[in-house]
C-alpha cells in the first residue's frame, strides 16, 4: 500500500529527516521554482512517498508478522532520504536497500540506504543519476526492503 503525498505536515517530517540527515549536496536544484502545492526544503522540490512495511509482501519469505512504516523523499537532484518508523513483528534488523522490481518478485538491489550491522533508522544517501530519476518518474517500479538477523533477505518489505 502507498500513498504519494504532497501534504504540509508531511513535508515538515520529510525536511527534518533532509536537514537532520543531509549536509550540501553536489547536486542542485537551487533556485529552481517549485510546482504550486509541492512541499520545498531551501527552496528546493520535495518528493515523498509514505509506504507500509509488511513481511507477507517479501517474495523470499519474510517476517510474516513483521510490519512497519518507509517514507522516501528525493531532494535535489541526487539524494535520497528515509525514515523507517513503527517497525515490529521482526528482531534485529540490519540494514535496509532501495530495490528495482515489480510486486511479489524478488527484483535487484540498487541503492544501500543503511548498510549495517545494525539498521539506521533514517538518514540520506547519495543517488546515481539513473536511480534518482528513475525512483522520481517511475516510484512503483521501486521497493525499500529492510533486513533482519533471522531474514537476511527481506525481513519486510514495501513497493513504493
Amino acid at each position: 500500500m502507498s500513498s504519494r503525498t504532497f501534504v504540509p505536515w508531511l513535508a515538515l517530517g520529510a525536511a527534518a529527516i533532509v536537514l537532520a540527515g543531509c549536509g550540501q549536496s553536489s547536486g542542485s536544484t537551487a533556485g529552481a521554482a517549485a510546482p504550486t502545492g509541492v512541499p520545498t526544503v531551501n527552496g528546493a522540490p520535495v518528493v515523498i512517498d509514505k509506504s507500509v512495511l509488511s513481511g507477507t509482501t517479501e517474495p523470499t519469505g519474510g517476517a510474516q508478522g513483521g510490519v512497519g512504516d518507509a517514507i522516501v523523499a528525493l531532494h535535489l537532484g541526487s539524494m535520497i532520504c528515509y525514515r523507517f518508523a513503527h517497525l515490529h513483528g521482526f528482531q534485529t534488523a540490519t540494514g535496509a536497500t532501495l530495490g528495482l522490481g515489480p510486486t511479489g518478485k524478488p527484483g535487484k538491489m540498487v541503492l544501500v540506504l543503511s548498510p549495517g550491522p545494525r539498521l539506521h533508522h533514517q538518514g540520506c544517501v547519495h543517488a546515481p543519476a539513473a536511480v534518482w530519476n528513475g525512483l522520481k518518474a517511475a516510484p512503483g517500479h521501486y521497493f525499500v526492503n529492510i533486513t533482519s538477523a533471522h531474514n537476511p533477505s527481506g525481513a519486510v518489505r514495501a513497493q513504493l
